[in-house]
C-alpha cells in the first residue's frame, strides 16, 4: 500500500511549458475545454490563446431557433455537440464570422418595430450589438466576413439593391437598383458587388463614395441559374461556380474557381484558376471564407468544402475535381469556426 502511494503523482504540478505543449496537440476544441477543466493549475497554464486552430464545425442553421440551445457537428470527431445558448432564442441566424454569428432580433414589443443586429458567440455568450434598423424581413447578409469593434460595415441585400451602415461615421447608405435581376450580392474590401442574373455582368460599387467603380464582363463559362459562392482569400476576390449536369444530380456536379483581376494592366475581368496554393475554401449558399490549410489539422489545401441543403457536405479538389462526401446530421448545415476568444476593439 505504501509503495502504491509512493508511485502516485501530483498531475497538477506539471510544468506550464509541458501543459502548453500538450494543449497545442488537442485539435478538437471540446478536448481543449476538458483539458483546461481538470484543475486550476492546468487552466491557468493553458490560456485560451494557446489553443490550436479548429477544423470548422457545422451548425444546424435554423432561421429562428425556438430552443435555448444550438447544435453543432464535428466532421473530424463525428460528434454532435449541444451548446446552451439562451441569447440565440428566437433570433434569425444570418451567417458566421470569426467564431461569432450575425443574428437579427426583431423587436415587436415597442410602438416602433425595428431589427437589432448583433454578433453572438455561442461558446461564451459574448454579444456585440451592431445596428438597429427597420430593414425588411427578406434582407440577407452579404458580408463582410471580418469585423472590427467600433468601426465596421454591415452589408445587407434585398430585392433591387442593398444597404450598409458604417458605425464609425454613423452613416447609412442605400444602394438602389432599377433591375431586380441581381441574384448574387456580396461585400469585400470596402466594395459592394452585384452580379446580374441574366447577363452575368458584375457591378462594383465603392462603399466609401457610393460611386460605381467597375463594370466587369461575365465569367468565361457563365450560366444562368447556376450556383455561385463568393470568397475572399489572401486579398483575392474569388467566386466559385458550381455546374450541374442535365439530370440535376448533385453527385454529378463540378466546380470552377474565378479570380477578379483588378491589376490595372487591362480592364477588370474574371480569370479561371485551378490552384489557390495553401488555401482551402469553405462555402455555402451566398457566402464563404478561406483558411490556410497548414494552420488547421485535417484541412486539405487547394480544396473546396461545400455545405448545402439536406445535409450535403463534401470536399472538392480544385485541380483534379475529385469529390469526397462527409456525413452530416443536419438538413440545413452551415460552416462555423469555433472560437473561445472575445473580439477586441482595434
Amino acid at each position: 500500500m505504501e509503495a502504491k502511494k509512493a508511485e502516485e503523482r501530483d498531475w497538477s504540478s506539471l510544468v506550464p511549458e509541458l501543459l502548453n505543449l500538450i494543449a497545442r496537440y488537442l485539435t478538437e476544441i471540446s478536448d481543449f475545454v476538458r483539458f483546461r477543466a481538470v484543475c486550476t493549475a492546468w487552466r491557468f497554464s493553458t490560456p485560451i490563446t494557446s489553443r490550436s486552430p479548429q477544423f470548422p464545425w457545422i451548425v444546424d442553421k435554423r432561421n429562428y431557433p425556438y430552443e435555448p440551445h444550438m447544435l453543432f457537428y464535428s466532421i473530424t470527431s463525428s460528434k454532435t455537440y449541444t451548446i446552451h445558448a439562451p441569447k440565440f432564442f428566437g433570433r434569425r441566424l444570418f451567417g458566421t464570422s470569426q467564431g461569432y454569428m450575425l443574428t437579427d432580433f426583431w423587436n415587436r414589443d415597442t410602438s416602433q418595430r425595428f431589427h437589432q443586429l448583433s454578433l453572438l458567440n455561442p461558446l461564451n455568450n459574448h454579444e456585440i450589438p451592431l445596428l438597429a434598423s427597420d430593414f425588411c424581413l427578406n434582407a440577407n447578409w452579404v458580408g463582410p466576413q471580418q469585423y472590427h469593434i467600433g468601426e465596421y460595415v454591415v452589408c445587407l441585400a434585398y430585392a433591387g439593391g442593398g444597404y450598409h451602415k458604417s458605425v464609425g461615421q454613423d452613416k447609412r447608405r442605400e444602394l438602389e437598383s432599377d433591375d431586380n435581376g441581381f441574384f448574387l450580392c456580396f461585400h469585400m474590401k470596402s466594395m459592394f458587388f452585384k452580379v446580374e442574373g441574366y447577363t452575368g455582368v458584375t457591378e462594383v460599387t465603392d462603399l466609401t463614395t457610393g460611386n460605381l467603380a467597375y463594370v466587369v464582363p461575365p465569367f468565361e463559362d457563365y450560366k444562368v441559374g447556376a450556383d455561385y459562392y463568393p470568397v475572399e482569400a489572401l486579398g483575392d476576390i474569388l467566386v466559385v461556380f458550381q455546374h450541374f449536369d442535365s439530370s440535376d444530380d448533385s453527385s454529378d456536379d463540378w466546380f470552377n474557381v474565378h479570380r477578379l483581376d483588378l491589376s490595372g494592366s487591362s480592364s477588370p475581368h474574371w480569370v479561371k484558376v485551378n490552384n489557390i496554393g495553401n488555401q482551402a475554401l469553405f462555402i455555402e449558399r451566398g457566402s464563404g471564407f478561406a483558411l490556410e490549410a497548414n494552420d488547421f489539422s485535417g484541412v486539405k489545401a487547394n480544396c473546396i468544402y461545400l455545405t448545402s441543403t439536406y445535409g450535403l457536405v463534401k470536399r472538392i479538389d480544385i485541380e483534379t475535381g475529385e469529390q469526397e462526401l462527409f456525413d452530416c446530421p443536419f438538413e440545413v448545415p452551415s460552416w462555423f469556426v469555433p472560437n473561445l476568444e472575445q473580439l477586441q476593439a482595434q
